[in-house]
């Protein structure tokens, strides 16, 4: 079975080196720029073993991709990382929270605990 990371990131230069870095690890990634384009994408999505989840992002927020994520049942025990500069403000819930600026190895073993590639 393959898994999917849903990496769900705003800054562009950030999302193509999670991507990068998630990949070289053998990890499938699909990334959207908002939560709106994450949650099309993730019904389109066979196996998602992890989602990675910024905050601030325009469109729909980290918050409200959270919200509306977890009320959709096939989605409701996907793990939920949240990465983000304002990390101490993550929706109750989240699986496991990361501080920006992203510690690679810290991403990648995070990952790597949900996800086997």
């Amino acid at each position: 079975m393959i898994h999917t990371v849903l990496l769900v990131e705003d800054e562009e230069e950030l999302r193509e080196m999670m991507t990068d870095a998630l990949e070289r690890q053998g990890y499938t990634v699909v990334a959207a720029s908002d939560g709106i384009e994450a949650l099309e994408a993730a019904s389109r999505i066979a196996s998602i073993c992890l989602v990675l989840l910024d905050l601030l992002m325009p469109g729909m927020n980290g918050w409200d991709f959270f919200d509306t994520f977890r009320k959709q049942g096939e989605f409701a025990n996907i793990p939920v990382v949240v990465h983000s500069s304002t990390a101490s403000s993550a929706p109750a819930g989240v699986t496991r929270v990361l501080t920006k600026p992203l510690e690679l190895d810290r991403l990648l073993s995070v990952v790597h605990e949900f996800c086997a590639p």
